[in-house]
C-alpha cells in the first residue's frame, strides 16, 4: 500500500494494490449513478474505518474516545490491515 506523508501522518491509497484512490471511487459511484465528488469518497472511506476501529476497541473491552478512534481509522497501517483481511475474506 503506498503511503503519502502529510505532517507526519500518512493516508492510504491503495492504488498499487489493484485498488483505487479516492477520485477513482467517485468516479466508478458517478458512472453507476450515485454522483459523488473525491471528498465524499472519502468521508465516506473514513466512515467505514472508523465502524472498524470502534468493533475491535470493543472485541478487545478497550474504550477509546471519539478523536483516538478517529486518528485510528485515518491511520495508514489500520487501513491497510483491514484491506488485508477484507482480501483474505473476499477470496477465501
Amino acid at each position: 500500500m503506498k503511503q503519502k506523508v502529510a505532517e507526519k501522518k500518512t493516508y492510504a491509497t491503495v492504488f498499487e494494490d489493484e485498488g483505487a484512490d479516492y477520485r477513482m471511487i467517485s468516479q466508478a459511484m458517478t458512472d453507476v449513478g450515485w454522483k459523488m465528488n473525491h471528498t465524499s469518497a472519502r468521508n465516506h472511506v473514513l466512515r467505514v474505518m472508523n465502524k472498524f476501529a470502534r468493533a475491535y476497541a470493543e472485541k478487545f473491552g478497550i474504550e477509546p474516545t471519539e478523536a483516538k478512534l478517529s486518528e485510528i481509522a485515518r491511520d495508514a497501517r489500520f487501513q491497510s490491515a483491514i484491506s488485508d483481511m477484507l482480501q483474505t475474506v473476499f477470496y477465501e
